[in-house]
């Protein structure tokens, strides 16, 4: 299973476009977005994912019953998981939250094999105990080139991958 983690896009539309075709020719199986998603209308975009579409909140959340309402609209292909998501991979249980100290807090408690963050807008991969510790920086392009992570759920390896064409 290769799952596509994306954080922080802040309706940059363009780029959400173009990370997800990215991760369908790289063959994500899963999307999850680790917050700052904000606007229903960039759902739109993870409509063109062909798999399941894992969401949470972060700390520009927009209209919080919008956004659900829309998930929900979506037949339960997008899930709107609240503040903390939560889904099993071939090699073992995945968390993934928008604050960076939550991600290290879970990451330390060990019951997941991989825990993602976003709201940092920065890269960042760490490994400690079993447990790797994710932030795939962010889409929009502020802080630092826009891209997301491409994860092997087997073994829990990281592929950093940039945009293609993404505007900052």
């Amino acid at each position: 299973m290769k799952i596509a983690v994306m954080s922080d896009t802040h309706d940059h539309v363009w780029n959400v476009r173009a990370a997800v075709a990215q991760a369908r020719r790289l063959g994500a199986e899963v999307l999850l977005h680790c917050g700052d998603l904000v606007s229903p209308f960039v759902l739109e975009e993870l409509d063109a994912f062909p798999g399941p579409v894992h969401l949470v909140l972060g700390n520009n959340a927009g209209d919080q019953l919008l956004l659900a309402r829309h998930c929900q609209a979506r037949g339960g292909r997008v899930v709107h998981h609240g503040a903390f998501g939560r889904i099993e991979a071939p090699g073992g249980p995945v968390a993934w939250v928008h604050d960076p100290d939550w991600g290290r807090a879970l990451a330390r408690a060990g019951e997941h094999r991989l825990v993602c963050f976003g709201h940092t807008h920065r890269f960042l991969l760490e490994e400690a105990g079993g447990v790797h510790l994710l932030n795939p920086g962010e889409l929009l392009g502020r802080k630092e080139p826009p891209g997301w992570a491409l994860v092997d759920g087997r073994d829990f390896s990281v592929t950093r991958v940039l945009l293609e064409g993404g505007r900052g």
